[in-house]
C-alpha cells in the first residue's frame, strides 16, 4: 500500500508540473480527485496496519482493554483527509447562518495561525463553498457577505493567503521537504478562486485585495509558471 501512496503523489507531481496546459478548473478537480484516491489509500493502510497489529496480539498476550477502546473510539479531525474535514466544517458552517455551530472567525484562526496544510485548505474551501452557495440578490446574503470582506481584511487572512502564494509565509507549506507538501498546489488554487470570488464585481474590495498583498501574491504564483489558472484572477485583480 505504500508503493500506491507513493504513486499517487507522483500523479499529484506530474499534475502540478503540468498546470500551465489544463484548461479552466480542471487542475483542480483532478487534485481533488488524486487527494481522494490518496485519502481512501491511507484509510486501507490503517485497517491493514490494523489488523495487523490485531493478529499480532492474538500470537502473543491478549489485547488490553486500551487497545479496545482505541480501535473503537470515534473518528476525529486529526483521522480526518482534506475532503473529509472540508464536508464536515462545511455543514457546521452552513453559510454562517444563525443555525450554524462554527463561526467565521474559527475559519480565520485556522488560515492564519494552524500549521497543519490540511486544516488551512480545508478553511478556505469551506469560505468557497459557502461564497458559491450565496444568492447575491438576497438582501441579507449580500449583507453577510460585506461583513466577511471586511473581518478577512482586519483580521489579515487575505494578507496570510497572498503570502502563501508569495512562498513568504512563515509555516513553509510551500517547502519541498514539508511532508504535506504536496497539498500547497491544491491549496493555493483555493486561494485563488477565493480570491475571485471576492473580487468580481466589487471594485471597493479589489482595492482592498490589492493592498493586502493579493495582487502581488498571484503575480509572484503566476510568475513561477502555474499557468493560465492565474490569468482570470490577475485581470480582475488589475480592473479598476
Amino acid at each position: 500500500m505504500e508503493s500506491v501512496l507513493d504513486g499517487i503523489k507522483e500523479i499529484q507531481s506530474i499534475l502540478d508540473d503540468s498546470k500551465e496546459s489544463i484548461e479552466g478548473g480542471l487542475h483542480l478537480r483532478l487534485c481533488n480527485a488524486t487527494l481522494a484516491a490518496y485519502e481512501r489509500a491511507e484509510a486501507v493502510k490503517a485497517v491493514e496496519e490494523g489488523q495487523s497489529d490485531e493478529d499480532s496480539e492474538g500470537e502473543g498476550e491478549p489485547a488490553d482493554e486500551e487497545s479496545d477502546e482505541e480501535s473503537e473510539r470515534e473518528q476525529t479531525e486529526d483521522d480526518m483527509g482534506l475532503n473529509e474535514l472540508s464536508e464536515l466544517w462545511g455543514w457546521n458552517f452552513d453559510f454562517g447562518r444563525p443555525g450554524a455551530v462554527m463561526e467565521l472567525e474559527f475559519l480565520i484562526d485556522e488560515i492564519t495561525a494552524s500549521v497543519e496544510p490540511k486544516r488551512v485548505c480545508a478553511a478556505v474551501r469551506v469560505l468557497n463553498g459557502a461564497l458559491k452557495g450565496s444568492k447575491p440578490d438576497d438582501p441579507a446574503d449580500a449583507e453577510r457577505i460585506l461583513e466577511w470582506k471586511e473581518e478577512l481584511v482586519a483580521e489579515r487572512a487575505i494578507r496570510v493567503c497572498a503570502e502563501i502564494l508569495e512562498r513568504v509565509d512563515d509555516r513553509g507549506f510551500h517547502n519541498e521537504s514539508d511532508e504535506d507538501h504536496w497539498l500547497y498546489s491544491i491549496t493555493c488554487d483555493e486561494i485563488l478562486e477565493l480570491f475571485q470570488r471576492l473580487g468580481e464585481g466589487d471594485a471597493l474590495f479589489r482595492t482592498k485585495l490589492r493592498r493586502n498583498g493579493a495582487l502581488k501574491g498571484v503575480k509572484d504564483y503566476h510568475a513561477r509558471g502555474q499557468g493560465h489558472l492565474t490569468e482570470d484572477v490577475l485581470d480582475m485583480l488589475q480592473q479598476r
